[in-house]
């Protein structure tokens, strides 16, 4: 064992030294706040993000603004940071995500109905089976920022503080009231939901009886 100490201890920081490295990449890859993207050399890279998720929203009509109703809670929000990498391990892309703070709502008052229906996996594999027996292609696509397209109805009156670090020059002293749906607020899944089944029930689709997430 005496022996075979020094070798022992040189693998141990060897690992020890792949675990820091390994962990400072993640951390650089995912920032935490905003505040500590601004002092970074790559900051151009964050602020031209940030600054496309806000001209995406602003053009989405997410959200307008509005005087805020007496006693009324403001839903929080934070900056997601994030990047890519390609397949070569550089940086391909900075994605920014403007995200609420669901635990900053209040039930009954924010938020009722939050549930929504999840295709089940019998139905699914039911439809690859017969698609599989028929000679049948099948397709997958992935919505982007799906959640976004989410709508509120009038009765539903969310107020959100205005970005971290972005407040809009002619706000005043106005907040913003969320018209669609964000990533984190609790009833953006079900939102998405009723969005895309009214979608698909204009389009001549109809909802299976027994698994009302499938339609055909």
């Amino acid at each position: 064992m005496e022996d075979n100490a020094p070798t022992l201890l040189k693998d141990f920081d060897g690992m020890e030294f792949v675990f820091v490295a390994e962990t400072a990449d993640a951390e650089a890859l995912k920032p935490c706040m905003l505040a500590e993207v601004k002092h970074r050399p790559d900051w151009p890279q964050w602020e031209k993000a940030i600054k496309e998720e806000l001209a995406t929203l602003k053009a989405a009509g997410t959200w307008r603004l509005e005087n805020m109703l007496p006693r009324a809670n403001i839903i929080s929000l934070k900056w997601v940071l994030k990047a890519k990498k390609d397949a070569a391990g550089n940086i391909a892309c900075y994605k920014a995500r403007l995200v609420a703070q669901g635990f900053s709502q209040i039930g009954g008052v924010n938020y009722n109905d939050t549930y929504t229906l999840v295709a089940k996996l019998a139905s699914t594999c039911t439809v690859i089976t017969m698609a599989n027996h028929l000679g049948m292609e099948m397709h997958q696509i992935d919505i982007k920022g799906a959640y976004l397209n989410g709508e509120l109805n009038d009765n539903e009156v969310l107020y959100m503080q205005h970005p971290p670090g972005y407040k809009a020059p002619d706000a005043g002293t106005h907040v913003l009231r969320l018209v669609k749906t964000l990533y984190g607020l609790k009833q953006s899944g079900r939102c998405w939901y009723q969005k895309l089944s009214s979608v698909f029930l204009s389009l001549g689709f109809k909802q299976c009886a027994v698994d009302q997430a499938m339609y055909f």
